[in-house]
Order: C-alpha cells, then sequence, then structure tokens
C-alpha cells in the first residue's frame, strides 16, 4: 500500500517506508556556524547520530540567539528523526519572531502532514514555496498532501499540468500517488508503468510500480520486481503474503473438478509452509507470520482439511487479538462441513449483524447461502425466513447500472427466489417449492441450477420420472456438471436404474473425491449395496380378539445379502406367531428363502418356506410383484401356497389357506395417494374368501416439524362357509376415517427422532350381527439414524365387535430396519 509519511522526492514519496535524503537539500556548510566542531556534529547527524546537535542547539539556544539557519538545521533533522513532537516545538518557539527557510519550512509541512493535519500542512506547504517557487520537493509535498486531504480534483489537476510542463518519471510517480490516494489503482498502475517505462534503471521508478501492482493485488509480479529478501525487508513480506492470498483466491474459483483447485491449494500451502518456516524467529515479522498463519485456513478449507482449519483458528484466537472476518467465513464453512452448524450460525450472525455503529459488511451471494444453511442445518428457521425475506425486499428484478440506459437483471433477485425455494423445501412446503421452481425454470430456460433445483423438488415429491426428464433437458446445456450428475445419480437410485447411478456417482466422485455432496451420494450408493436385516412383529398385553387369540406375539425378520450383478437380493427369514385361544395355543414356525429381483419400473420376489404348525412340515411358496407404469399408477400382486395372512386360529385346527392378492395404487404426490385392493382365499376346508379395501392419504397439515394426515379405509370380506373354528363372517363392511399425525422430536442432519400418533373412528357392519363403533388409538416413537438404522414402537388400542360383542385389543408393535 502507499504510506503517506515520506521525507524525499515525490518518487520516494511513493515508496512505503522510504526514508531516502534528497540530494538537492544536503545542508550547505555555508548556513552553519563557521566553526569546524559545528559541521562535524552536522555530518554526524546525516549518518545517524543526531543526539550531540539536538544538545548543542538546545545549549546556544539558552545562552544566545539561534540563527534561522541553525533553527531550519534543527527541524531538518529533527524531521529526519521522525521526532515530530521536537519539530513542532521548534516551529512553534520560532515560526513568528524569524523568517525560517525554505527547507525548515517543508521539514515542519512533512511533519504536520505526517500527523495528518492537512490544513496547517497545506499552509506551510504554501509558504515554502513562495520562498523557493522552484523547489521540487515543495511542489511535490504540496500536492501530496492535496490528495490526502481528498482535494482531489485540485490535486490531480496540479499533477497532471506538472507533468505535462516538465515531463519526467517523478512527475508521473506524483499523478500516481494522486491517482492512488482517490482509489483509482488502476490508473495509478498506468501512471506508474508509464514512470518505470521512461527510466527503467531508476529504483525509486521501480518502487512505484511495486507499489501500484501491489495495490491491485498484481502481487506476483510486484514481488518479483522488488527482488527484497522477507526475511529482513516489511514491504518484501507483505508481497510475499499478497502472492500468496492470490494463489488462495485462485484455488477458491470453480474449476472442472477438485483436482484442479487441489493442485493450487497445495501450491498455496507449499508456499505458506516455506514463509512460516523462515519467520518463525524473526520478531520484525511477527505480525506477517500471523497473517501468513491466517491466510493459510483458506488453502486448508479448499483441501478438505476442516479439522485442521478449526484448531488453527483455536489458536490464533487463544492469544486474544481478533481474526479477520474473512478468515472467520473460512472458519464458519468448516463448522458446517463438521456438522456443527450451531457455531457457524452464531459465528456468520455476529459478521453480518455487528453492534450499532459498527461497519456492516456486504455479504456477496455465497456468504448469503452460507448463513441460510446455517439457519436451516441449525433448525433456525425463522431466521432463515427473515433472511430470505430481507434479500428479496431489497432485490428488485432489475437494477441500473451506472452509465448503461438499459436496466439489467439483479443476481441477487436470483439468489432470493433461489432461497426462498429451499427455504420451502426445508419447512416441508413442497407444493409452493415446486411451483416457485418451475416458474423459475421455466422463465430462466439458459440457466441450468434452475432446472436442477426443480428436478430435485420433483424428486423429493416421489416424482422421479419427472425429475429424470427434466435432468434430461439440463444435460443439453452443461453435460459435466458436477451438481447435474450428482442429482441424476439420485434419480437413477430412485428409479432403480443400478448401473446408470453407480457410472454417475463414480464419475462424480473421481472428479470431487472430498466434496461434501459427492460424498453424501457415495454414501447414499454404499447404503444401498449393503446387507438389509428387517424385523417387524407385535406382542399382545391384552386382547379378546378371536383373531389374533390371548398373550398373542408375532415376529417377521428377514435379511438380504448385498446386490448381486446390480440387480439379484438373496434372502432368508424366519417368521414365527402364537396365541392362545379358547382350544388351546396355536403356534406357526415358518423358515423361508428366496431371491428378489429390481430393476427400472420392477421388483418382484419369489421365495420357497417351510411351514411348521401343528402336524409335520409343509412347504409352501409366494411370488410377489409390482411394475410401475409412471410416476402415478402402480399395479401389483401376489400369490401364495400356504399364505402368510392365514389366521393363526385356522393353523391351529390344521386348516391352511392358499391365496393371492392384487393392487392398484395412485400416488399424486407426498400428500396423496390412494390405493384399491382385493384378494382371495382357497382354505383347505374348502372356505373361499374375498377380500376388499381402500384406504388413503390426504395431507391436512403441514409444519418443519409436524404434519396430519387424514387417512381414510374402506374394507370387506366376504366367505363362502360358516360354522368354522376360525373367525369367518358370511360377511362383513368396515369404514374408518382415521387421523395419522408425526411431530420431530429432535433432528441433526441424518439422524431424527419423532413421535407418532393415531387415532381412527369408524363403523363395523357383520352379517346377522348388525353394526358397531370401532375406536383405535396409537401412539409410538420412531428413530432414523445415519441412514442405516429405522426402527419404531407403537402401542396400540382397538376396539370393535366380533360376532356383535365388542372386543378390545392393546398390543406393542414393533419394526426394524438395519443396513450393514
Amino acid at each position: 500500500m502507499f504510506s503517506i509519511r515520506y521525507h524525499t522526492s515525490p518518487v520516494y514519496y511513493l515508496r512505503s517506508g522510504a526514508c531516502i535524503i534528497s540530494a538537492a537539500f544536503l545542508i550547505p556548510a555555508y548556513c552553519f556556524a563557521a566553526n569546524t566542531a559545528y559541521d562535524d556534529l552536522i555530518m554526524e547527524a546525516r549518518g545517524g547520530d543526531r543526539a550531540p546537535l539536538f544538545n548543542y542547539l538546545v545549549q546556544q539556544e539558552k545562552s544566545t540567539t539561534l540563527t534561522p539557519e541553525q533553527v531550519a538545521d534543527w527541524l531538518q533533522v529533527s524531521s529526519w528523526a521522525e521526532d515530530d513532537e521536537q519539530t513542532l516545538s521548534v516551529w512553534q518557539r520560532y515560526r513568528y519572531s524569524m523568517a525560517v527557510p525554505a527547507r525548515g519550512q517543508i521539514a515542519v509541512a512533512r511533519t504536520l502532514r505526517n500527523q495528518k493535519k492537512w490544513d496547517d500542512s497545506l499552509a506551510v506547504w504554501q509558504s515554502a514555496l513562495r520562498a523557493e517557487p522552484g523547489s521540487v520537493d515543495a511542489r511535490s509535498g504540496w500536492i501530496m498532501t492535496l490528495a490526502d486531504a481528498k482535494r482531489h480534483q485540485q490535486a490531480l489537476t496540479e499533477a497532471k499540468s506538472w507533468a505535462q510542463s516538465e515531463p519526467g518519471p517523478d512527475r508521473d510517480a506524483l499523478v500516481a500517488y494522486v491517482y492512488h490516494s482517490q482509489g483509482k489503482n488502476w490508473d495509478a498502475l498506468l501512471a506508474a508503468s508509464r514512470a518505470d517505462e521512461a527510466d527503467p534503471q531508476n529504483k525509486a521508478t521501480k518502487s512505484t510500480l511495486v507499489s501500484a501492482l501491489s495495490a491491485n493485488r498484481v502481487a506476483a509480479p510486484a514481488l518479483e520486481l522488488s527482488g527484497s529478501d522477507s526475511a529482513t525487508d516489511p514491504l518484501a513480506r507483505r508481497l510475499e503474503l499478497d502472492a500468496a492470498a492470490e494463489i488462495v483466491r485462485v484455488a477458491f474459483t470453480p474449476a472442472r473438478n477438485e483436482d484442479e483447485r487441489f493442485l493450487v491449494a497445495d501450491k498455496a500451502l507449499a508456499r505458506y509452509d516455506r514463509l512460516i518456516k523462515e519467520w518463525q524467529n524473526v520478531p520484525a515479522a511477527r505480525a506477517d507470520l500471523r497473517r501468513a498463519r491466517v491466510d493459510r485456513m483458506g488453502a486448508l478449507l479448499i483441501r478438505k482439511r476442516t479439522e485442521e482449519v478449526l484448531s488453527e483458528y483455536q489458536q490464533l484466537s487463544a492469544d486474544g487479538q481478533p481474526v479477520p472476518d474473512y478468515a472467520r467465513r473460512w472458519v464458519a464453512t468448516a463448522w458446517l462441513v463438521e456438522r456443527q452448524p450451531e457455531k457457524a450460525e452464531a459465528m456468520l450472525t455476529e459478521i453480518y449483524s455487528p453492534p450499532v455503529g459498527a461497519p456492516v459488511p456486504q455479504p456477496t451471494p455465497e456468504d448469503h447461502q452460507e448463513l441460510f444453511y446455517a439457519h436451516i442445518d441449525s433448525e433456525n428457521f425463522d431466521a432463515a425466513r427473515r433472511q430470505v425475506y430481507a434479500v428479496i425486499k431489497d432485490s428488485p428484478y432489475l437494477r441500473r447500472i451506472y452509465g448503461s440506459p438499459t436496466p439489467q437483471p439483479n443476481d441477487y433477485w436470483l439468489l432470493g427466489q433461489t432461497l426462498l425455494t429451499q427455504y420451502q423445501v426445508a419447512t416441508n412446503d413442497l407444493p409452493a417449492a415446486e411451483k416457485l421452481a418451475e416458474h423459475l425454470a421455466r422463465t430462466g430456460s439458459g440457466n441450468q441450477g434452475l432446472r436442477i433445483s426443480y428436478a430435485a423438488i420433483l424428486e423429493a415429491r416421489g416424482l422421479p420420472r419427472a425429475a429424470e426428464r427434466e435432468l434430461k433437458l439440463a444435460e443439453v446445456l452443461e453435460p459435466s456438471n458436477l451438481e447435474l450428475e450428482r442429482q441424476q445419480a439420485y434419480v437413477a437410485l430412485d428409479l432403480q436404474e443400478w448401473k446408470q447411478a453407480d457410472e454417475l456417482t463414480d464419475d462424480v466422485l473421481a472428479r470431487s473425491p472430498d466434496d461434501t455432496a459427492s460424498l453424501r451420494l457415495g454414501r447414499i450408493r454404499d447404503v444401498h449395496k449393503m446387507s438389509e436385516l428387517r424385523i417387524s412383529g407385535s406382542q399382545g398385553i391384552a386382547s379378546d380378539s378371536p383373531v389374533s387369540g390371548k398373550h398373542d406375539f408375532t415376529w417377521n425378520s428377514a435379511i438380504y445379502s448385498p446386490p448381486i450383478n446390480d440387480n439379484w437380493r438373496l434372502f432368508t427369514g424366519f417368521n414365527f406367531a402364537t396365541g392362545e385361544f379358547e382350544e388351546g395355543k396355536g403356534i406357526n414356525r415358518e423358515l423361508a428363502a428366496g431371491a428378489e429381483w429390481t430393476s427400472r419400473n420392477f421388483w418382484a420376489e419369489m421365495e420357497v418356506s417351510g411351514h411348521n404348525y401343528g402336524d409335520g412340515q409343509k412347504i409352501g411358496g409366494r411370488l410377489s410383484g409390482w411394475h410401475d407404469f409412471n410416476d402415478s399408477w402402480r399395479i401389483g400382486g401376489s400369490a401364495e401356497r400356504l399364505s402368510q395372512n392365514t389366521p393363526l386360529r385356522a393353523l391351529r385346527n390344521g386348516v391352511s389357506a392358499d391365496g393371492g392378492e392384487a393392487y392398484l395404487r395412485w400416488y399424486q404426490n407426498e400428500r396423496r395417494e390412494y390405493q384399491l385392493s382385493f384378494a382371495a382365499s382357497h382354505f383347505s376346508d374348502g372356505n373361499d374368501r374375498i377380500e376388499y379395501g381402500i384406504s388413503g392419504k390426504e395431507r391436512l397439515i403441514t409444519t418443519p416439524r409436524f404434519i396430519l394426515d387424514f387417512v381414510p379405509g374402506i374394507g370387506g370380506s366376504t366367505n363362502t362357509k360358516e360354522n368354522v373354528p376360525y373367525y369367518n363372517p358370511k360377511s362383513d363392511f368396515s369404514v374408518v376415517p382415521g387421523l395419522s399425525a408425526e411431530q420431530i422430536i429432535y433432528r441433526r442432519y441424518d439422524t431424527v427422532w419423532k413421535q407418532q400418533m393415531t387415532a381412527g373412528l369408524g363403523s363395523y357392519w357383520q352379517k346377522k350381527q348388525g353394526s358397531g363403533a370401532i375406536t383405535q388409538l396409537g401412539y409410538g416413537q420412531r428413530v432414523q439414524w445415519n441412514n442405516v438404522v429405522d426402527g419404531g414402537l407403537m402401542l396400540t388400542w382397538d376396539k370393535r365387535p366380533y360376532d356383535g360383542k365388542r372386543e378390545r385389543n392393546i398390543a406393542i408393535a414393533f419394526d426394524l430396519n438395519v443396513r450393514f
């Protein structure tokens, strides 16, 4: 940066920390006392030992009146020593009692300028110019002080006028200084380049060019031109740091893949490691060493070494010195990566909501997104909503750019709309999110990211084929886009396109192996390739039901192998059921083995089972499957020998059943679906049973942590035979509208703990028995952990009539799904 404390010609004034003495102001011998002793004191002062001269002048001042030349000597030497207090004190004593020579006035003007007393300094500069109109130093100092005092137009006019009347590198250097004071660093660089071109061997113009390059963040060429040793030269250390910081900034630039950014970040880390090693034992470099450690965190973040970023931050904060906001943003990003969003949210909020009176930084779009996702991941939805609507409020669709008559699209408007979409997704308002995302994708067809976001929402709503079509359209713009491939991989997994999902995931991981989004995709794919254990069942607590009996217990389990050749999985399972009836205890044991096959739009399972429920072993079998026509329609069914749905009481009495079922499902989205089912069973005692039903779901209430669904159910059955030892009404029919509620108790990324409540009140009709009320209640809790564990436990209570008698049933139902 350009410094403001100078003691020489304009070229040297542009040099940070320069303190070179102009030859034009070597103090002439005839200005001093005629004796040789005084000359010796002057020579010592020029060599740096100024105390003897000061002592002499103080004693001389007490015994006799000093001459104007001696006062000028005193002012000059104290100015060289940067003793502002002494310079101004001498000036105040003699300014009114004698005509101080111009060289003394120049020293005073510089001192006043160093103390930023612009008006006083300008007055003295003008006095010196009146005394010596041709003084180069006085004119240069006056123009630079005009620039320091923000009298930009006058300073620029005077500098240019002088450069035109007396061209030369020194004048161009002065113009560069004036431009820099106005913040016009590129103009300053142009003027400095002209000065260097006019006199390439001039060290002063070279220094001016170095300063101009540095001010424009052209750090590497500035460092090369400086040619100084950073271990001893403060300017060289600053340029080294600027050059390294430039590499870090380049590493943050989006690239085709992570490897390219990693190469740049590694280059920056190697440079910082070298500088830290060189400077760690240099006391004068302590501040530069700290800056190197601060800036190094950016390269560590690019390299995904977030734990080291946080460790370095803790060490830097331990000494009580503040860490710059730009580095704290990196720390907040590291907190987010390490899944500690509360710390990231607190840090970012502190940065962008400073105390009253403190400057408020202008967040970039990336900063807005970091803060937004910190709010979302912390479940602070109110803060996220306030942030989104604040961005929207302050961001009109079009903005006017100075000098352009045509309004331009506003990037911050698009940012606000995009964040609003993500907020709606996070708060379960998927219909609004889909509507907004579709509008943005259709009206911004050239924006690939908008179409990808729209596809992601379609997938979240359970519409993977519609999402696939949108992604195909987005593919036209940039087929190799990482975010596009990630979303295509998720959709492929939903559609059971296993090979496509593998190819996309492998490519994403190869190109961005340490990116958080890529690692999550890889994790989901890895979970799919794991083995799977499924367990479900129930335990009766108090039951009078003729269907399940007293003290009933059921257990169903199956373990699946990892996928074989993508489409196949082998499984084996064990099922058990027991219950006590009037005629005795019923027990059913079942061992099963089979294979599952999945492909796009299809699922099928084939099973062979061995049953033991009375006398000897029985061999059964099952074939199940479904086919999706599109996102909305699915048809499915199964056929079984020794059906698992055979009542335990029938098995207890030696009656088995074969059967099959079919169903048709219509799915609109996560808020509405209905299913029509039909089942037929043939019992070994000659009874034929037909069952039918309609079930559905209608979303009533949705909040970020709570949903309430209306779940109607209609069902009935007919049997051809009566007087059998199991519950077997000639015909019956039930209508049970119900409510199902789910509330999230705790949620942190892939770990969710929630409670579930169900309630139903309806009517049951049985032929020859009339009708009666059905009452159902249920309460349970469910835990999902790390995408590999999903388990729940629910206490249920229902009361309904059987053969005209109302019976109650209290039971605990459980289920568990584990991937390993």
